[in-house]
């Protein structure tokens, strides 16, 4: 049929190959039309032949019956066409279904069990290819058993499981991701070749990598139930579920459409017996010779000790580059009897300045599972500042808030004060550590200062001068501003012509002081309001007062509230509020009136604080401690601007010190120029110092609105402490260093419930329909999977053979060669 085909011109591209090819006519007639046509064919036929055994005598027989045979052709050509010979053809092929294989790669997939369940340690052991024993000793990783498993005997596992279907990788812990399999195709196969053969011999599967932040096997088995042609779900897991979604229903949905679910369980469902130090809190800025808190989080799990000895240490460097650990404290730490977590902490008074690099360290016991979580994978990074703070504290009166403030700041070691009590008679003596005569007027007496505090200060003594002063001492020599603002002198200092100036130091704006009432200034309410924290600014170091955020949130709702604020409209941009005022009714356009704010003037930082009464915060807890907490950290706060090597050029900053690996990190700098203006540029360069040593190239990009004000954001994947620094030019081809630091720990709901719930496991396999295997019995799986494989044929519309030049040039030809011999032998 191909030559005829190929007589007629047809072209055969169109059929692809291996087709198998049909011909018929298209207009043949059916019932009745049958006999119809036939007698039309007798008729035509008797026609002609009687036409021509009439014609003249003069033409000879053989050409009376050439002629007739050529009339004839020609009306079996119009048959021919009346017909319409077509072809067509049938294609057969095989529609593979999808076999959906999930891997987890949460955080719990790094464990190394210690494989105390005989079962579980033969299982691995058989998918490593040693013994029992040296499993024991080696303690591979659950990632590493899989990946074994998976490359084991040439890929033996993954090409079994491509023969029941098209692999479709999905890896998964708190989010799921599509993995490409190269090698696999679109999963349509010809029906000569053997299931899976196309696809079994290139088939690569990746390694595993496991980190995820969390667990949620409800989501990854519905993201590949999604597929319409899944006919089975084969998953890698530990079987560990450590978010809100209930994978049981997600088993039902499975169930309901007849997709078996199958499980390879990792690990060792002995429920482990181990002891680890999971986070370590310090203020990553403290004062030499001024003790400060670590604390380190200790975590016990299936510990029979009553008791461990856990260790503060620090670390430094010895010439030769080794690293040298200096046990500052130890101490014995009782475990309670159901395990948990607990808190250790440690009091240290360091003696010299610079970066101290500290760690908690616990004691290994014997048989623990994990022996490399016995100390956080990064010590804490502390700079130690030298000097003491010096200073100035300005004040209206002799209000309750400045005496209490004073007497505070007098007996603190690492604080030298210098006073001035505007309302004191002429010739006593000021109060402080260092008694001043006169208040500061010239850059020489001011800039010896770090830290100006100006409590409702009266505009008398201030002129226009003495403002720009306060502004140098801020904008160029880095010092730090407080201005709280007070119902006695607030209007007038803010609006005098001489002091108003004053206004462009603070971080919130003000509006219009002149206008507005003088009740809202001066008097009082008689109702006392609750003070209204920012919760997302509650770990700022000025609000700090436990390491928990939650418990740090629930001690500000128990201080005294405020009775008097004065009346600001809004923080400046690129302020942080940190109170806010819980009177709904004092709102401007949606906006909070802020009580508390702190920003950034040139190369100092500023506070304010829009209230009065803090001094009433002395009846809470032991010895007035949040009061002169609160104000300690106020003070040193804005000490640090000017004490930390960088600052004056800008700051970088996160919205919190520690993170979750998985977390997205916000990182913002605040940057200027040389002469202290803010810095424009399309973008900087900055550069991020991970746990293991190596660097990261990062680039922060300006803040639209906000000039100077530069943002980045930052996967956190790896634990320990992190360093991000920018380095500007300076003065003279000097380079200026602005770093922070934050630390990332592993998250705790996966490292707190890492065994293989093999139960669980069983029974939701046994739920779907599927079953639940062994590592070592995984080879056995493919054989359990359903053959779903759809066999479909596909037959192409008809194709017209009638309609080409060689048919036209055929017909055409007859009629010429009858009318040559008609007219030859005198017919016409």
């Amino acid at each position: 049929m191909n030559k005829w085909l190929q007589f007629l011109g047809f072209e055969q591209d169109q059929i692809p190959e291996d087709a198998e090819i049909s011909f018929r006519f298209a207009n043949l007639p059916e019932s009745w039309g049958v006999f119809v046509l036939v007698a039309a064919v007798f008729l035509i036929i008797w026609f002609v032949l009687r036409t021509y055994r009439r014609e003249n005598a003069s033409c000879p027989r053989w050409a009376k019956h050439l002629l007739a045979g050529l009339r004839l052709a020609v009306a079996a050509g119009l048959l021919f066409i009346f017909l319409e010979p077509s072809i067509s053809y049938t294609k057969s092929r095989s529609l593979r279904p999808v076999l959906a294989l999930l891997r987890d790669t949460s955080e719990s997939m790094n464990t190394s069990d210690r494989y105390v369940d005989e079962d579980a340690a033969r299982s691995a052991a058989s998918v490593l290819d040693i013994s029992v024993e040296s499993l024991r000793q080696k303690k591979p990783s659950r990632v590493e058993i899989v990946n074994r498993m998976f490359a084991k005997d040439d890929a033996y596992l993954v090409k079994s499981l491509s023969k029941k279907g098209r692999l479709r990788v999905l890896d998964f812990s708190g989010s799921v991701e599509t993995r490409d399999m190269p090698g696999i195709g679109e999963g349509v196969l010809d029906e000569s070749k053997g299931s899976g053969e196309k696809e079994e011999e290139g088939v690569v599967l990746s390694e595993l990598k496991a980190g995820g932040s969390s667990t949620d096997l409800t989501r990854a088995i519905r993201e590949a139930l999604a597929d319409k042609l899944t006919s089975a779900v084969v998953v890698v897991t530990d079987g560990q579920h450590n978010v809100e979604s209930n994978p049981d229903e997600a088993i039902e949905d499975a169930r309901a459409r007849n997709i078996p679910v199958f499980f390879i369980g990792l690990g060792d469902p002995d429920r482990p017996q181990n002891l680890s130090v999971s986070n370590l809190y310090a203020d990553p800025q403290v004062w030499n010779n001024d003790p400060f808190q670590i604390q380190g989080v200790l975590r016990a799990e299936g510990v029979s000790e009553e008791s461990v000895r856990v260790s503060l240490v620090e670390l430094s460097e010895a010439e030769d580059g080794s690293r040298v650990e200096n046990i500052i404290e130890s101490k014995d730490v009782e475990i309670p009897a159901e395990g948990g977590q607990l808190r250790v902490d440690f009091s240290h008074t360091p003696k010299t300045p610079g970066e101290k690099l500290l760690t908690v360290r616990a004691d290994i016991l014997e048989g623990e599972s994990n022996l490399n979580d016995n100390q956080p994978a990064a010590p804490a990074r502390v700079q130690v500042l030298d000097d003491n703070a010096r200073v100035l504290i300005v004040s209206g009166g002799p209000s309750w808030e400045y005496r209490a403030l004073v007497r505070l700041l007098t007996r603190e070691k690492m604080i030298d004060i210098s006073c001035w009590l505007q309302s004191l008679d002429d010739g006593r003596q000021q109060q402080g550590n260092t008694p001043i005569d006169a208040l500061p007027a010239t850059r020489e007496e001011l800039f010896q200062y770090d830290v100006v505090v100006l409590l409702d200060p009266d505009p008398r003594e201030f002129d226009e001068e003495g403002i720009k002063l306060l502004k140098d001492f801020v904008r160029e020599h880095s010092g730090g501003l407080l201005y709280m603002p007070g119902p006695v002198f607030a209007g007038s200092f803010l609006t005098n012509a001489q002091t108003s100036g004053i206004a462009e130091l603070l971080p919130v704006q003000l509006g219009d002081v002149g206008s507005m009432e003088v009740n809202s200034l001066l008097s009082p309410n008689n109702r006392e309001w609750p003070l209204a924290v920012v919760a997302s600014n509650a770990d700022q170091p000025i609000m700090r007062f436990f390491n928990d955020v939650q418990k740090t949130l629930m001690q500000w709702k128990k201080l005294p509230g405020t009775y008097w604020s004065f009346p600001a409209l809004q923080a400046a941009p690129a302020a942080r509020v940190l109170i806010e005022h819980s009177d709904t009714t004092l709102r401007r356009r949606e906006i909070a009136r802020p009580l508390l704010v702190t920003g950034q003037f040139g190369s100092g930082r500023t506070t304010y604080l829009g209230f009065d009464g803090t001094w009433r915060w002395r009846t809470k807890g032991l010895d007035a401690e949040f009061f002169k907490r609160f104000w300690i950290q106020t003070t040193r706060y804005l000490v640090e601007g000017r004490s930390l090597a960088g600052k004056r050029r800008g700051v970088i900053e996160t919205e919190r010190f520690r993170y979750q690996v998985g977390d997205r990190v916000r990182i913002s700098a605040r940057l200027r120029q040389p002469n202290f203006e803010p810095l424009a540029a399309e973008e900087v360069k900055g550069e991020i110092r991970l746990p293991d040593g190596s660097k990261s190239e990062v680039t922060f990009l300006p803040q639209p609105g906000q000039s100077g004000n530069y943002e980045m954001v930052f996967a956190a994947a790896m634990q320990g402490g992190h360093r991000v620094a920018v380095v500007l030019p300076g003065e003279v081809g000097e380079e200026i260093e602005i770093d922070s630091n934050f630390t990332v720990t592993l998250p705790l709901k996966e490292v707190q419930q890492a065994w293989l719930d093999r139960d669980r496991l069983i029974e939701m396999a046994r739920a779907s329909g599927g079953a639940y295997y062994n590592p070592a019995d995984a080879g056995d799986l493919p054989g359990a999977l359903p053959d779903r494989i759809k066999n479909l044929t596909f037959e192409s519309p008809p194709q017209p053979v009638w309609d080409n030049t060689v048919l036209l040039f055929l017909l055409a030809g007859l009629l010429t060669i009858e009318w040559g011999l008609r007219k030859k032998f005198r017919l016409i």
